[in-house]
């Protein structure tokens, strides 16, 4: 009597080949650089989001027609610029929301890139990790690109706007590369998920 033999095909997505140990000991580099310029650039904006509520640096931050700046040590300021300590405590508060909106995209794309970097660092290249960190890239290059008009806008309907440096050629960059940016990410995850559904009928 004859017997079947059932064999059970269990198909796997092809695995990718493993990172150069170069290329992973740079983005081990990298992704600790950026986790420093997150953690720096968050503490730094933290810094001045809390002294436009209760200034205590003195007239060492201040606002003017071109931005903010920052001077260590008493000099005599450009034309036209404020101090944080000079302005009123309405005009000093409605900056907050818009200093968060400054500061958060900025710490969301280093933290994006350190977290890039760091799948990177351990031999992880195309996983869907890596898209969703390269659409979290994209989409804070657009926010930094609009955040300046988003800013001068707000405080333009409370009559405080100071900064009408609004729109520059750097913004407009920003936009085109995180557009460019996201839709690799996009392209990237849907060429991942075509590679998944062809393995199922291997």
């Amino acid at each position: 009597m004859s017997q079947a033999v059932v064999i059970d095909f269990v198909a796997q997505a092809p695995r990718p080949p493993p990172a150069p140990r170069e290329m992973r000991l740079v983005s081990r580099c990298l992704e600790i650089l950026f986790l420093v310029l997150a953690v720096g650039f968050g503490l730094v904006g933290a810094v001045v989001i809390l002294d436009f509520i209760v200034p205590f640096t003195g007239n060492f931050i201040a606002e003017g027609p071109a931005g903010g700046i920052m001077t260590i040590g008493p000099r005599p300021l450009p034309p036209n610029y404020v101090t944080v300590g000079a302005m009123p405590l309405v005009q000093r508060l409605a900056h907050v929301p818009a200093g968060i909106v400054y500061v958060a995209p900025i710490v969301l794309l280093f933290w994006s890139l350190r977290r890039l970097f760091g799948l990177y660092a351990v031999g992880v290249v195309f996983a869907p990790e890596n898209a969703r960190s390269l659409k979290l890239i994209g989409a804070a290059l657009i926010v930094i690109a609009v955040s300046p008009w988003l800013r001068h806008t707000f405080l333009s309907s409370f009559h405080v706007a100071v900064d009408q440096a609004w729109m520059s050629a750097s913004s407009l960059q920003a936009l085109i590369l995180g557009v460019v940016v996201y839709v690799i990410a996009q392209v990237m995850q849907l060429g991942r998920e075509l590679e998944e559904e062809r393995s199922q009928f291997v």
